[in-house]
């Protein structure tokens, strides 16, 4: 049933609801390694580059891409405050996203930085990557937290 909050804006709430079918493709081993506890990326073997997000062809000399298990250590290179977000985020606001510079990978990762202390994020801090333990098959199922 739809709602009216207001005339002069007209106002309303509506339900809305959709289902929505995604494929993951050759990068699905990254979301299925997750729930063995398993973060998962990357390499061009030719190229001797490794990425995160995974691909499944190297962008550069075009070959298919090898699996390779990564620690999740790294640090943070550059961060940001959000104030604003999507619904999923909303109950945590504020909240930081972070580019980590992940060890034994070539490429930046952006994820979400869980702390109970924004003020003492900097560049060049220690960060571990987790995974959740009830995944919802999404990149929201990894984040980075401080480590020491």
């Amino acid at each position: 049933m739809t709602e009216v909050y207001s005339i002069d804006p007209l106002i309303i709430k509506t339900p809305y609801e959709i289902t929505y079918k995604h494929s993951y493709g050759k990068t699905s081993k990254f979301f299925t390694s997750l729930s063995s506890g398993k973060l998962m990326t990357t390499r061009c073997e030719h190229c001797k580059v490794t990425f995160l997000p995974p691909r499944a062809d190297c962008p550069n000399c075009l070959r298919e891409t090898k699996w390779v298990e990564i620690s999740g250590k790294g640090t943070i290179h550059t961060f940001t405050t959000l104030y604003f977000s999507g619904e999923k985020f909303l109950k945590d606001l504020p909240f930081q996203l972070v580019y980590v510079d992940l060890e034994g990978v070539d490429t930046l990762f952006l994820t979400r930085l869980k702390t109970k202390d924004m003020k003492k994020v900097k560049v060049g801090m220690k960060i571990r990557m987790r995974i959740s333990k009830e995944l919802e098959w999404r990149s929201s199922d990894v984040w980075a937290e401080p480590y020491e």
